[in-house]
């Protein structure tokens, strides 16, 4: 019966059992904050909290491997890394908003953009805000769900490859099916932000790394919703620095949930998958 649960080879849990003690923990956290901040955007940042002393207890208890293994590394190349994955994520949403203005699908109503000291506060604490979403969530999704499925997966018949396409198969759809409780959430939106799973778990597997994930999650969202005014994942915020009114097909725009939700969230997507290509073909080093 021990056989089932625990791996005498490796000396720890099995993977299944590891994943499900951390993402049960993970969700007491999630439920305990949603009820002390009444669902309000601090959720993110407690959850951002939370993880940290979350996975040093899953490195050092539950897999018994280095942080690292995460793709948790403060370096010269993690933070060259981080800051591609903005600039690519920021540069695939200008485009799509720019194509967005060309067709007249967008009309940008007002620059919001002012030197005063509660929007510039407000500005900064929506950046706080969409760091704590990516660091929780690309720790969470990539770093930890990845590193475990692709171990407990692993069969000599379809190898290490099969092992790895099927752990970021399985979290990418986790990933999006967490988003479909999101306000205006369909078929759509779910099924896109899964394809953003793969697309964010694509530069994970290459570099070993979370550094260009959450840079290209935090940017896609910051963009999105503060710069350009749009819907992020079904959420609109106030401190933004223009209003825009959308007035595009939905099946283009993805109406009140955002791109995510429309033919503009695939085509940000394939974008940033390109952007990413020509960067690891470049840059690629293994973690």
């Amino acid at each position: 019966m021990k056989i089932l649960f625990y791996n005498n080879h490796e000396n720890r849990l099995r993977a299944a059992w590891r994943i499900l003690i951390f993402s049960v923990l993970l969700l007491s956290g999630m439920l305990l904050f949603s009820v002390l901040t009444s669902g309000s955007s601090a959720f993110s940042i407690f959850m951002a909290l939370f993880i940290v002393p979350l996975i040093w207890f899953a490195a050092k208890k539950l897999d018994k491997r280095s942080i690292r293994n995460y793709g948790l590394s403060l370096s010269g190349s993690w933070v060259r890394d981080f800051a591609a994955g903005n600039i690519m994520a920021a540069a695939s949403m200008t485009f799509l908003f720019l194509i967005s203005l060309t067709m007249d699908w967008v009309r940008i109503d007002a620059f919001q953009f002012h030197f005063d000291i509660q929007f510039i506060s407000g500005l900064l604490y929506l950046l706080l805000l969409m760091t704590a979403v990516s660091v929780w969530e690309e720790i969470y999704f990539r770093g930890f769900l990845i590193t475990n499925l692709k171990e407990g997966l692993y069969l000599r018949s379809w190898g290490n490859r099969g092992a790895v396409l099927l752990a970021v198969l399985i979290s990418s759809v986790f990933f999006g099916l967490m988003h479909s409780w999101n306000p205006n959430a369909d078929w759509a939106s779910t099924l896109n932000i899964s394809i953003a799973g793969l697309v964010f778990a694509y530069p994970y597997i290459v570099t070993n790394s979370i550094a260009i994930p959450i840079g290209m999650h935090l940017s896609w969202n910051f963009f999105q919703g503060a710069v350009f005014g749009l819907p992020v994942s079904g959420t609109t915020f106030e401190h933004i620095l223009m209003t825009v009114d959308v007035t595009g097909p939905e099946v283009f725009t993805g109406g009140q949930f955002g791109p995510e939700a429309g033919a503009a969230g695939l085509i940000g997507l394939m974008m940033l998958l390109i952007c990413n290509r020509v960067y690891l073909s470049r840059f690629v080093h293994r973690g």
